[in-house]
């Protein structure tokens, strides 16, 4: 708001109407509708194969300590076949009618250990490389689970980010709403110059007691106004955003933009807080506030 008069061409026509981009209700952009759900059902097929993945490193978790089980009992077997006594072969004046029993009891003792002991060692072997199998099975498993965990990761991560995206613009799209709703409360009370509310306004403090509502705090006069947020084209203008008129530095009027070609604002002294159209009295700038 400045001291200067408002410029008293209000209603004059200009050439060509200019609709603004309408925002008062929030909806999620297909392609940010899209990425959600693709996101879902990406992290949902690596959920069910990360688990897949683990039951298949449980099992043959299970398998390598029941070889190793077996592998250990195979070694005390083979321990004890080497640790047995060799049969005492009876000699000089001890040599009997015995003594040939004795040397074939001997000799087919140790043709049975010998044939326990390469039974043994043939099996030891077959476990072992059944044991190396299931390790580098293990390993390439390990390693498949690693690459799921990081995908189950990174998709974790890009979803939540998408829904605080989602969450962060919904929000922007309230507060636009209840800007735009709180100044509509207004309509029909008098421009009264320096007012701002409750019973009467001029521009700026139309502007000021809107964003209040939404707990943001704006300068009182529309250069203070014009500092904050970003300026965009007036056909970008969205619900809650503002335009204003003049020059950046001197500008002399403001309003908030409904989001539909329109705009809320106290136009001059005599008259009302109303609904404009664009085409009516265009805008030089726009601002993004929220």
């Amino acid at each position: 708001m400045k001291k200067k008069k408002f410029i008293s061409a209000l209603f004059v026509m200009f050439l060509s109407p200019v609709l603004f981009a309408a925002t008062s209700a929030y909806a999620a952009s297909p392609s940010q509708e899209k990425v959600i759900n693709d996101t879902t059902k990406a992290l949902q097929q690596v959920q069910a194969s990360n688990k897949k993945v683990a039951n298949k490193q449980e099992q043959q978790r299970k398998q390598l300590t029941t070889i190793e089980q077996k592998i250990q009992q195979l070694q005390i077997d083979l321990q004890q076949v080497k640790n047995l006594t060799a049969i005492e072969i009876p000699t000089g004046s001890s040599l009997k009618k015995s003594t040939s029993q004795a040397i074939a009891s001997s000799a087919i003792q140790t043709q049975n250990n010998m044939s326990f002991e390469a039974e043994k060692q043939a099996e030891l072997l077959q476990l072992k490389q059944e044991k190396a199998a299931i390790q580098q099975l293990s390993t390439s498993t390990a390693k498949k689970q690693r690459s799921l965990e990081k995908q189950q990761t990174e998709l974790t991560n890009k979803l939540a980010q998408t829904k605080k995206q989602e969450a962060e613009q919904k929000k922007k799209a309230d507060d636009r709403a209840a800007v735009v709703a709180a100044a509509k409360k207004q309509l029909g009370k008098p421009y009264v110059y320096g007012a701002a509310g409750p019973d009467a306004f001029d521009c700026s403090g139309l502007v000021q007691v809107s964003f209040a509502a939404i707990g943001r705090s704006l300068g009182r006069t529309t250069v203070d106004q014009e500092t904050a947020g970003s300026v965009i084209p007036v056909e970008q203008a969205q619900a809650g955003d503002l335009v204003f008129w003049g020059s950046h530095g001197s500008t002399h009027h403001v309003g908030i933009s409904t989001g539909d070609g329109s705009y809320i604002h106290a136009p001059v002294p005599g008259d009302v807080v109303q609904i404009t159209t664009v085409s009516s009295y265009k805008p030089d700038f726009a601002l993004r506030v929220l």
